[in-house]
């Protein structure tokens, strides 16, 4: 699948933020069909509650179930397409010094009032601490839940990531997000981090 990003100018957001530099977006990075295969698969894995960075929990903080995709050949092409994905954007827009996956691939549920607050997704440890980037792909039609926008703060003005079905978009691991509280239905997503040397 070719991957082709926008850097929209006028960003869908009360703040009004600018994607330039900050973040990568690529619609479609996911079909539908695709999306629908992960998010029924969510279903057959043993759920945990969402946790934060470097293992600890606080609902106050964060609300959600997650499962870990299995390592297997059946689902090799979802952490190829998402290295395919990161590589495009670390040409583009960061050329950061990366080494790898060193965590597996995540699926997020967030139902009725599950929320993440404001966060970074690089932390302390051995493997959050070497955190780069962070991608998250829309899996949810954005027809079946209410709430639930994945907001990006890089600058000071919060900006909402499309929530177009399959839409990826990559930031950088130490960059200021939330997910707003979900209203009603269910926001599904898949999450990734790329690891590397520490920022200099």
């Amino acid at each position: 699948m070719a991957l082709k990003s926008v850097l929209p100018t006028q960003p869908p957001s009360s703040g009004g933020g600018a994607s330039l530099k900050f973040w990568t977006i690529f619609p479609g990075a996911f079909t539908p069909t695709e999306c629908r295969q992960l998010t029924d698969l969510f279903k057959t894995i043993d759920a945990t509650n969402g946790g934060l960075v470097a293992g600890r929990f606080d609902q106050k903080v964060r609300q959600s179930s997650i499962v870990w995709l299995p390592e297997n050949k059946e689902l090799a092409w979802v952490e190829k397409r998402i290295a395919n994905i990161t590589a495009e954007a670390n040409r583009q827009d960061f050329n950061y010094a990366l080494e790898g996956f060193e965590e597996q691939l995540q699926i997020a549920a967030y139902g009725q009032n599950h929320y993440y607050d404001w966060h970074i997704d690089r932390g302390k440890g051995s493997v959050a601490g070497r955190r780069k980037l962070t991608i998250s792909v829309q899996l949810s039609d954005p027809e079946q839940y209410i709430g639930g926008a994945l907001e990006i703060n890089a600058d000071g003005h919060p900006f909402q990531s499309p929530r177009d079905q399959g839409t990826a978009i990559v930031f950088s691991a130490n960059t200021l997000h939330r997910v707003e509280p979900i209203i009603n239905g269910t926001r599904y997503s898949l999450v990734a981090w790329v690891h590397g040397p520490a920022f200099v």
